[in-house]
């Protein structure tokens, strides 16, 4: 598709920033941020070069300010014109200054220029030998070069939409110093003059090790509560769905799952398909069903009622074929993210429900074959998929990509039997009672170990990343998504080696040169922690310290001892903490003593990052050990040791809350009011210790915060509850 109206050079305009997105508008704000100023330039229609001119002559070293010219063709893809808007911010944040963009440099200008898009006759001249050089779907070019007028020149351009998205943003991160995370880890570039070109620089990228490399954006309570659609239209505003998109493209990913429970016809699907994205489905929402809102008075049983079934896949498939590209997920799972025999009972061998599943694909096969011949699509084996497949009572049909699910905590569970052309379902967050929802949690180490498998197989079809609400786990996202996209640094070296490389990178990135050695040894001893490194989670504690609740507090209101049970469980709890936390506390100071060297500007992520995160796991298992010494002390009968020690767990559990809030800084500012998740809760984690205490006074549980399994989910699917009567889309279905 093609906007001729997004650059209108001919015409000066005034610069007007980028304004905030409001649904159901999908502003073309490039119109706004990429407003040109015209030298005369011509104003004829661009032509992309099929044949490749005689190359241009390498550049000698030049330098970029303020001033230089753009030099963008007319007819730009949206998606492009969505990236060139982002570059043009990214200037302003650099130079202080609007770009001046034109269709072509007027005859008398001698500087130099900066050449962006997909199309324009200087391809020929400046782009063309080189995008040959590799050529493939989403390559793309940075480099300098002199135009036939002996001009210097700056070329950042792609094979395609995508690789010219690509480009522009490397340009953004090379030259303008512009993290791909700045929006997640508060990094601003640094405001300067001018910027410099080295003589003969040329860098070629792609094409990419994995063909589509993504993200699934889900439990997403942080963003819900934090960033709410004004509008109750999407699971949170559409202005954060579009910065999300923006990251995952300056990463150089291609594919998103925007939320948990999205209808197909969602804003926020739109949204990532006019930004050049391909939309995914997730494991449970097969071609896009939302089965989490399945209508009550209607069965759900594929074996009794296919007709139904099938109705809605119809319905689902009739949206998603009018966006741009979509992977398409066949499969079937139960409602509610479980296996589909809880709700159809009577299918209870793994032949008889193994058939089911074949019998479902094919048939989804088939109807996305009616409407897109071509089309990719993809078998997650979540969960009971990979047992089914692995024991071969699930036969997939050809043309359909099998997807390997990780554990929920970056161990893949193939069991060695994965094949040439299949792909990866990977987290690196996980809810699911003993993985990650606030902190990091799988290491470098174990995605270049676990990923670098498929990739020597060849199983590069797929790569999507469970990131859940992205700002707790930066560096485990990025570490996979530089692996995925070129494997070939990283594919012969030991799993170490490139971990400590990759900690000293991202240090380095973070937090400078000068810092970058002692920061990564953190990172290192971060995740070696005894039950990080064996990994558990936030998850995990939480819920440790949610199992004890339930399993001693009856016994504490009733004034009655103890169960062996429970008192074995305490005495495992004690031995747990005991293996990790005096090296957290050691990893606490040695991360505080750093501080006062981390340059000022990154403190911020430095707390949020590091010091939270250390806090977080250092005072839960506090919270957990000082919780068992209570039970052991209102075992023993001894009163005012298990207050104080209860006392203790009290105090641990706000320490966690007084951690979370030193990482609300500026714009985060009530960034974790949001943290509802029942084994991630650290509110709920703080009245239990409250409910504690009362019982060994023996006094009421005091009022506390809700929270129960399903709570969670209600929270980040209530917008949806004024639509159920247009099931299984949000808006009424158009007549044909």
């Amino acid at each position: 598709m093609h906007f001729p109206h997004l650059f209108p050079f001919s015409n000066p305009r005034p610069f007007l920033r980028l304004h905030r997105l409001l649904a159901p508008v999908f502003a073309l704000f490039a119109l706004f941020a990429l407003a040109p100023l015209s030298f005369g330039a011509d104003a004829a229609a661009p032509q992309t070069a099929a044949a490749a001119a005689p190359p241009s002559a390498p550049a000698p070293a030049f330098v970029l300010d303020g001033d230089t010219p753009w030099v963008v063709a007319a007819n730009q893809p949206e998606a492009v014109s969505r990236a060139l808007a982002d570059v043009a911010t990214d200037w302003h944040n650099t130079f202080g200054i609007r770009p001046v963009i034109l269709r072509k440099l007027p005859d008398h200008y001698t500087g130099p220029a900066i050449y962006f898009g997909l199309g324009g006759d200087w391809r020929s001249e400046l782009a063309a030998a080189d995008l040959a050089k590799k050529p493939g779907a989403e390559s793309f070019i940075l480099l300098a070069r002199r135009d036939a007028k002996g001009r210097p020149a700056l070329v950042a351009t792609g094979a395609d939409t995508r690789g010219t998205i690509y480009a522009a943003y490397a340009f953004s991160e090379d030259f303008l110093g512009v993290d791909p995370w700045h929006h997640w880890v508060e990094k601003a570039p640094v405001r300067r003059d001018n910027v410099a070109v080295p003589a003969g620089f040329a860098k070629h990228f792609g094409p990419p090790s994995f063909k589509y490399r993504g993200w699934f954006i889900n439990d997403e309570d942080l963003l819900n509560t934090f960033a709410p659609d004004p509008l109750r239209e999407n699971v949170f505003s559409l202005e954060m769905f579009d910065k999300i998109y923006e990251t995952l493209l300056r990463l150089r990913g291609n594919m998103v799952v925007p939320a948990t429970f999205p209808f197909p016809d969602e804003r926020c699907q739109k949204l990532a398909s006019r930004r050049g994205l391909a939309l995914n489905m997730h494991h449970i929402l097969v071609l896009g069903l939302n089965t989490y809102r399945w209508p009550k008075n209607v069965p759900f049983s594929y074996s009794k009622h296919p007709a139904i079934m099938e109705r809605y896949w119809q319905d689902c498939i009739d949206v998603f074929k009018n966006y741009g590209e979509v992977v398409w997920t066949v499969g079937y799972r139960g409602q509610h993210d479980r296996p589909f025999w809880a709700d159809e009972p009577h299918l209870k061998t793994p032949s008889e429900r193994g058939a089911l599943i074949t019998k479902a694909i094919a048939k989804q096969v088939e109807m996305v074959r009616k409407v897109q011949p071509n089309a990719a699509i993809i078998a997650n084996l979540w969960m009971e998929g990979a047992d089914l497949q692995r024991s071969g009572h699930l036969k997939i049909p050809d043309g359909v990509t099998v997807v390997w699910p990780d554990n929920g905590q970056g161990i893949l569970r193939d069991n060695g039997s994965v094949k040439k052309g299949e792909g990866i379902y990977y987290h690196t967050a996980m809810l699911n009672g003993r993985a990650n929802q606030l902190s990091e949690l799988v290491n470098p180490g174990r995605i270049y170990d676990q990923v670098g498998r498929f990739a020597r197989a060849g199983a590069t079809e797929f790569f999507l990343v469970n990131v859940s609400d992205i700002r707790p786990v930066p560096l485990s996202t990025d570490c996979a998504m530089k692996f995925a996209w070129d494997t070939a640094p990283y594919i012969d070296k030991s799993n170490e080696e490139n971990m400590a490389a990759f900690f000293r990178d991202w240090s380095r990135r973070q937090f400078g040169d000068a810092l970058a050695a002692p920061i990564a040894a953190l990172y290192h001893d971060y995740f070696h922690i005894a039950h990080i490194k064996a990994q558990l989670g936030d998850n995990d504690i939480f819920s440790k310290i949610a199992n004890l609740r339930r399993r001693s507090a009856s016994a504490l209101v009733n004034g009655k001892p103890l169960s062996d049970a429970t008192l074995n469980e305490v005495n495992r709890i004690l031995q747990f903490c005991g293996k990790s936390r005096p090296d957290l506390e050691k990893l606490f100071v040695a991360a505080e003593a750093l501080a006062p060297r981390v340059p000022a500007g990154r403190r911020d992520f430095y707390q949020s990052h590091l010091l939270t995160q250390i806090a977080l796991h250092k005072e839960g298992l506090a919270v957990l050990e000082h919780y068992a010494r209570a039970l052991l002390a209102y075992q023993s009968g001894d009163k005012p040791a298990a207050l104080a020690a209860a006392g203790k767990s009290q105090q641990a559990a706000r320490a966690i809350l007084s951690a979370l809030q030193k990482a609300e800084v500026g714009k985060w500012a009530g960034w974790y009011r949001g943290a509802r998740l029942y084994l991630a809760d650290p509110f709920l984690c703080y009245d239990t210790t409250r409910a504690l205490i009362a019982a060994l006074k023996g006094e009421p549980a005091p009022p506390g915060r809700y929270a129960s399994p399903d709570t969670y989910k209600t929270h980040i699917e209530t917008y949806q509850e004024p639509f159920k009567k247009n099931f299984p889309l949000l808006y009424p279905k158009t007549k044909k």
